[in-house]
C-alpha cells in the first residue's frame, strides 16, 4: 500500500513538472515569436548604421554573392555605391577571439585601403578584449594603407602597426587577421570593381 502511494506521488510530481515545463516552453516560444521581428529590425538598423560608418561616402549598399573558393572567414560582401559609382566594399568577417567568434565589418575603399572597421558581435572578456569596440582601438584601423598590419605592444611607430589592447593580445590579433582576410578577398575577387 505504501509503495503504491509512493509511486502515485512520483507520477503526480512528474506530471506536474511536465505541465509546468511545457507551459514555460510555450510561453518562452510565444515571447520569442513576438519579439523576433523587432529584434531582426534592430539588427538590420544596426548593420545599416555600421555600413554607413565604415564607408560614409556611400549612399547605397548591395549584397554580392560570395566567390567560390573564398576563405570561409568572409561571411558577406556588400558593394558600396555613391553618386552611381563604386566607392568601396564592406566585408563581414568572422575570426576566433579569446571568448569566441568575433564578427567584424571591414570597410575597404575601391583602392583597397581600409577605411574603418566596426565590430558587430563578440564574446570577449569585459574590461579586456571587449575594449576592441572602443575607438581607441578600432579607430587605429581607419585609413590604413600599409598592409599587412602588425600588432605591437607599444605606441605604434610605423604606419603598418596596430597597438594591442593591454591583456587582450588574442582579441587584437583576431581583428587584424579579419582585416587581412577582407583585404585578401578584395585583392583576389574585387580589385578593379570586378565582382565574382
Amino acid at each position: 500500500m505504501k509503495s503504491q502511494s509512493y509511486i502515485a506521488k512520483i507520477v503526480n510530481l512528474g506530471l506536474t513538472l511536465f505541465v509546468v515545463t511545457a507551459l514555460t516552453g510555450l510561453i518562452l516560444g510565444g515571447v520569442q515569436h513576438i519579439t523576433a521581428g523587432a529584434i531582426e529590425n534592430v539588427q538590420r538598423q544596426e548593420k545599416a548604421e555600421a555600413l554607413k560608418a565604415v564607408l560614409p561616402d556611400a549612399d547605397s549598399f548591395s549584397e554580392r554573392p560570395l566567390a567560390a573558393g573564398a576563405d570561409p572567414m568572409v561571411l558577406e560582401v556588400q558593394e558600396a555605391s555613391g553618386e552611381g559609382k563604386n566607392v568601396g566594399w564592406c566585408l563581414i568577417v568572422s575570426t576566433k577571439g579569446y571568448g569566441g567568434l568575433i564578427k567584424t565589418l571591414v570597410g575597404l575603399t575601391s583602392e583597397g585601403t581600409v577605411s574603418a572597421i566596426r565590430i558587430l558581435e563578440h564574446g570577449e572578456t569585459p574590461g579586456l578584449g571587449a575594449k576592441a569596440v572602443l575607438p581607441s582601438f578600432s579607430g587605429q584601423f581607419d585609413g590604413k594603407e600599409q598592409l599587412p598590419l602588425r600588432i605591437v605592444k607599444q605606441t605604434p611607430a610605423a604606419p603598418d602597426e596596430i597597438q594591442a589592447i593591454s591583456g587582450a593580445t588574442i582579441t587584437s590579433e583576431a581583428l587584424v587577421l579579419g582585416v587581412h582576410g577582407a583585404v585578401e578577398y578584395w585583392k583576389t575577387f574585387l580589385r578593379g570593381g570586378v565582382t565574382p
